[in-house]
């Protein structure tokens, strides 16, 4: 885990198996501990890192840590209309879209869709054996 920056941020590397070769970073923030929720946010460091399972994989485990460890009842996140890979890889981790601003963010010349989901602790806890 990276360094604690406040009780409402965690801040974890991902990092290859054997070989601790960086390959991104996974983050929690907005934690909210009297409504057990929180936010989630990744980033892959290069184009050599992705389509390898590596971002499924860190999502699988740090719901765990957030269900288990932290006992939180709730993560959201937020994506561009546009990064299909990532969508694919949070409707894999049991994550609903629950809804879209629509047009919201101008993006290389155009208009992009900001969505909008999330998972709940009774939903992972139905579907986690088979992630």
């Amino acid at each position: 885990m990276l360094e604690d920056r406040n009780d409402n941020h965690k801040g974890f590397v991902i990092a290859h198996k054997e070989t601790e070769e960086y390959i991104g970073q996974i983050d929690l923030f907005n934690i909210n501990w009297k409504n057990r929720t929180t936010e989630l946010g990744i980033v892959l460091g290069t184009a050599c890192h992705l389509s390898k399972g590596y971002g499924t994989e860190a999502v699988k485990i740090l719901q765990e840590f957030v269900f288990n460890q932290m006992n939180l009842n709730r993560i959201q996140l937020e994506l561009h209309d546009f990064n299909e890979r990532a969508y694919r890889c949070y409707l894999k981790c049991g994550f609903k879209e629950e809804g879209r601003l629509r047009k919201r963010h101008y993006i290389n010349g155009s208009y992009a869709d900001t969505i909008i989901m999330g998972i709940l602790k009774n939903e992972y806890e139905e579907i986690k054996d088979s992630l």
